[in-house]
């Protein structure tokens, strides 16, 4: 009887959840940079296209590049997620005590695009490294602090910190904007920076450009 018992749980939990798959092995989910403090997930899908079931595990920052209606099933979820958002398109989500496992879908007539920023250090230390104005600090997590930097037109910010950086652009541009010898013309551009190197942010645009900036413990 026990033995009918268990194959009735395993038959009904293969039943309730679909075949999943890790969140950098879906397909839309693009493994475009990884080293050992970051995973970058470029995410594009298509108007009337879903996702197949992922799973989220890994203290991530989700940047939102292109905002439409989108829909999401969710088999799995914390009931009390780890998230903080004070920016409308930027969220960090620990995922400390329980993974997601979803699918979604995009209901619009826009592509949705969005960066899933997982970070992998495993022993993060804080050194108090913080980063003054004109750097708005969104979230500061244990793994890491992420900020807004709006720069002026025609302006430059020269920055040098101990600890990495990953720069996201997150706006398009027709004319010159660069970090360091990397330059930045649509939104989902990035540049990785290794610890103790300089940031030179660079905008002879005639209009504001805006980053998030991700600074690694």
């Amino acid at each position: 009887m026990k033995k009918m018992h268990l194959l009735f749980a395993l038959f009904t939990l293969a039943v309730h959840c679909p075949a999943q798959v890790a969140v950098s092995k879906e397909p839309r989910h693009h493994n475009v940079f990884e080293n050992a403090f970051v995973r970058v997930l470029d995410v594009h899908i298509k108007p009337g296209d879903t996702s197949l079931f992922h799973k989220h595990e890994t203290p991530s920052v989700f940047i939102v590049l292109n905002s439409v209606k989108t829909g999401s099933e969710v088999i799995v979820e914390e009931a009390k997620a780890t998230v903080f958002q004070k920016d409308a398109f930027i969220t960090f989500e620990g995922f400390y005590k329980s993974p997601r496992i979803h699918r979604v879908w995009n209901e619009d007539t826009a592509e949705f695009h969005v960066m899933d920023v997982e970070i992998l250090n495993k022993d993060p230390h804080d050194n108090n490294d913080s980063l003054l104005s004109p750097f708005q600090l969104l979230f500061n997590e244990k793994p890491v602090r992420t900020y807004r930097l709006n720069i002026d037109k025609d302006s430059t910010i020269l920055l040098q910190t101990k600890t990495p950086m990953l720069i996201v652009g997150l706006t398009d541009t027709q004319q010159m904007v660069r970090v360091n010898n990397t330059s930045f013309s649509k939104k989902g551009d990035f540049l990785f920076v290794p610890s103790g190197s300089p940031a030179e942010f660079t905008n002879k645009n005639k209009l504001h450009f805006s980053f998030a900036v991700l600074q690694f413990k």
